[in-house]
C-alpha cells in the first residue's frame, strides 16, 4: 500500500482510485455505524476521500496502519460534522448495508443497545466490527498499544453482554 500511496501523493488518479477500493466498504461501514442514514453515510465517505485527496500531500506514509488511522481521523472529523447539521437521527430511518447479514430488527436492537456503552466502548466495537479493523489499526486509531486495544474491546464486549443479558431477564 505505501507504494500506491506515495503514487497518489504525486498525483496519480490511478493509483488513489486504487487507494479507495481498498477502503470504501471499511470507510462506509463505519460512517454507516455512526450516521445510521445510507444517504448520509455516502454523503460523509465521498466529502471523506475528496478531503483525503487534498491531505495527501501533508500526509507522509510510514505504515499502512498510521495511514489508515489518517483517513479515519479525517472520516470521524466528517462525522463529527454531520452531528451538528443533525441533532438526532431515528433507528427507523436507518438503512442497512446490504452485505451485513443480520435482520434489520436485530440490528437496530444491537445498535440500540451499543448505544447504551460508553463513547470509547461503542468506537472500539465499531472499528472493529463495522470496519474490520485489526487490534493493530484500532490501537493506531486510539493512540494505544495493541494489547490496551485488545483489553478495550474485550471490557467493552463484556459490559454489552450484560447489557443485553440484563434486557433479556427484563422481558
Amino acid at each position: 500500500m505505501g507504494k500506491l500511496i506515495e503514487d497518489a501523493r504525486q498525483g496519480s488518479e490511478a493509483a488513489f482510485r486504487e487507494i479507495f477500493e481498498k477502503l470504501v466498504d471499511r470507510v462506509f461501514s463505519y460512517a454507516l455505524s455512526r450516521v445510521h442514514d445510507r444517504e448520509a453515510a455516502n454523503d460523509i465517505v465521498q466529502e471523506s476521500f475528496i478531503d483525503l485527496w487534498s491531505a495527501l500531500g501533508n500526509f507522509h506514509y510510514s505504515t499502512n496502519e498510521a495511514f489508515l488511522g489518517f483517513v479515519f481521523i479525517i472520516l470521524k472529523r466528517k462525522i463529527y460534522k454531520d452531528y451538528k447539521k443533525v441533532s438526532t437521527i431515528s433507528l427507523e430511518e436507518t438503512m442497512i448495508n446490504e452485505s451485513y447479514e443480520m435482520k434489520p430488527d436485530d440490528y437496530r436492537f444491537l445498535l440500540k443497545h451499543i448505544g447504551i456503552l460508553k463513547e470509547r466502548d461503542q468506537e472500539v466495537l465499531r472499528l472493529r466490527y463495522w470496519s474490520d479493523l485489526t487490534f493493530s489499526q484500532i490501537a493506531t486509531m486510539l493512540g494505544v498499544t495493541e494489547t490496551n486495544a485488545k483489553v478495550l474491546h474485550h471490557r467493552a464486549i463484556k459490559k454489552l453482554q450484560a447489557i443485553l443479558e440484563k434486557y433479556e431477564h427484563d422481558i
